[in-house]
């Protein structure tokens, strides 16, 4: 009997200790959308509608809104560009077209197809170069409070780096300098720090983190595979595009924890993944499904195991002027150090953890020996 004691009580420890349950997406369904080649779907702050970039029947490339559920699909734009790298903020959807110029631009449109305009007044290419089927991670990224967007540029002399700048276009300012590329930029809920991708020492594709302030960088992943396309989610969870090893045909979305740890499977299924996108308010997770036949498709689900505190989400006015200041790039002597591997606090914590967990086991083992024993004597 002490034996089946020990066993119980082991199991509700190790549940205690490990069952915290992490985020994941459940009820999954594939939007059955008359579209056969759409991309870059991104899911409204209240989790409702989609936006995402398809042909429309002239073979022009448009954006549509349709709801989750599939109906009531709309088509915002009309014009002849491409377009590509969508974002949805508070109350502004941004994408990446071709400006006057024939510069990639940014713009932003109201959900309801009104108030199309270029955001960013100047010579410089922006969000990421086009491409008949442009790449996942050209989306530019709103902060949660809707006032700051965070975009790569394209017209660095070295290599593309990531700036930030207000939600009506002013204010344009370098997070950071470094020799490596720099894309794919996602904001924390706090709007602090932000997520994107470069290459380490050995150019293989990592994920950092950097604060807006661009003095402390570290590094979040560390091995050989590529990864793309970060989503910084409500509750703190970093999905990504990438591939299970070395020698897998397609890529997944992962998850991961903000301190680099819990690296998982977030999304299971055989399809081709990309483009993943959080709902801000927590419920809702949308990414393209692409099959054997290269046909893409829309699956959202519902985001479960989430504990989210928002940010008010307050409408940003955003009407572009024409001059901004571009506040000054940080010199080498001011370039942020990488900071050393985030695995070794949190195995820090991994360890104390469970030694306290072998502790209270063996408290608990020995007082039940004692117990049987005195149950025997009697």
């Amino acid at each position: 009997m002490s034996k089946l004691w020990f066993g119980v009580c082991f199991i509700i420890l190790l549940t205690m200790v490990t069952g915290a349950s992490a985020v994941s997406v459940e009820n999954v369904k594939k939007l059955d959308i008359n579209e056969t080649d759409l991309w870059d779907p991104v899911i409204s702050p209240d989790g409702t509608k989609i936006a995402y970039a398809a042909y429309d029947d002239t073979r022009n490339q448009q954006i549509f809104v349709i709801n989750v559920d599939g109906t009531g699909k709309q088509k915002l734009t009309s014009d002849t560009l491409k377009k590509w790298g969508l974002a949805w903020g508070p109350d502004k959807i941004a994408y990446t077209s071709f400006g006057k110029d024939g510069l990639e631009k940014i713009f932003v449109i109201n959900p309801d197809g009104t108030g199309n305009q270029q955001l960013i007044l100047d010579n410089t290419r922006q969000g990421n170069a086009a491409e008949d089927k442009p790449p996942q991670w050209a989306a530019p990224s709103w902060s949660y409070d809707g006032k700051s967007l965070a975009y790569t540029t394209l017209d660095e002399k070295t290599d593309p780096k990531i700036y930030t700048v207000n939600a009506d276009g002013t204010g344009k300012k370098l997070v950071f300098k470094d020799n490596f590329k720099q894309w794919s930029p996602s904001f924390s809920p706090d709007g602090n720090n932000i997520v994107y991708v470069s290459y380490n020492d050995r150019y293989n594709q990592e994920l950092f983190i950097i604060d807006i302030e661009g003095t402390a960088r570290r590094q979040l992943t560390f091995d050989e595979i590529n990864k793309n396309n970060p989503v910084w989610g409500p509750d703190g969870t970093i999905t990504f595009v990438s591939y299970e090893n070395m020698t897998s045909s397609n890529e997944k979305i992962f998850a991961i924890n903000q301190d680099g740890t819990g690296r998982r499977l977030f999304v299971d299924s055989d399809y081709r993944q990309g483009n993943p996108t959080f709902s801000m308010d927590g419920t809702k997770f949308a990414y393209d499904a692409t099959d054997s036949a290269g046909i893409s498709k829309i699956a959202v689900g519902d985001i479960v195991g989430i504990t989210v505190t928002p940010s008010p989400i307050v409408p940003a006015v955003t009407t572009p002027v024409a001059t901004e200041t571009i506040e000054p790039a940080k010199t080498a002597a001011q370039t942020p150090k990488v900071e050393e591997t985030p695995e070794g606090s949190a195995m820090k914590d991994v360890a104390l953890t469970m030694v306290l967990a072998l502790a209270i086991i063996v408290v608990l083992m020995v007082g039940l020996l004692v117990l049987s024993d005195r149950f025997k004597k009697k």
